[in-house]
């Protein structure tokens, strides 16, 4: 597994994170991302996700993908979750209900590339 990331920071002080992975030579899968709860809603995980679009593009990936807890597991924060990505581009593809085990149901979603999108290179 090889995983490329990025830190975005505040006054020295880490405000959020993004980790990446190649998945296959079509897609680059967002890992792991998180920002401050204090920082929601600033324009630090949009700017995360743009940086992802970036990366992939760059890599030729044709899709950027992440994973999460599918809506058939009622959570209020994974709902959120879910929301941001949807307002950032990506689709709920597929639901795996055991994937990550019984009771943690995995939600697919898919983010299509354009090669050479304006403000993604």
């Amino acid at each position: 597994m090889r995983l490329t990331g990025s830190v975005p920071r505040e006054n020295q002080q880490a405000i959020g994170f993004l980790s990446l992975e190649a998945t296959s030579n079509f897609a680059i899968e967002v890992h792991v991302m998180g920002v401050k709860i204090g920082w929601h809603r600033t324009g630090i995980g949009r700017a995360l996700v743009t940086a992802a679009k970036r990366y992939a593009v760059n890599k030729h990936a044709r899709f950027l993908t992440v994973k999460t807890i599918a809506p058939s597991k009622l959570d209020a924060n994974y709902a959120a979750t879910r929301a941001f990505y949807e307002s950032v581009g990506f689709l709920p593809v597929e639901e795996f209900p055991t994937l990550w085990g019984h009771g943690n149901p995995c939600q697919l979603m898919l983010h299509p590339l354009e090669q050479g999108v304006k403000g993604v290179i």
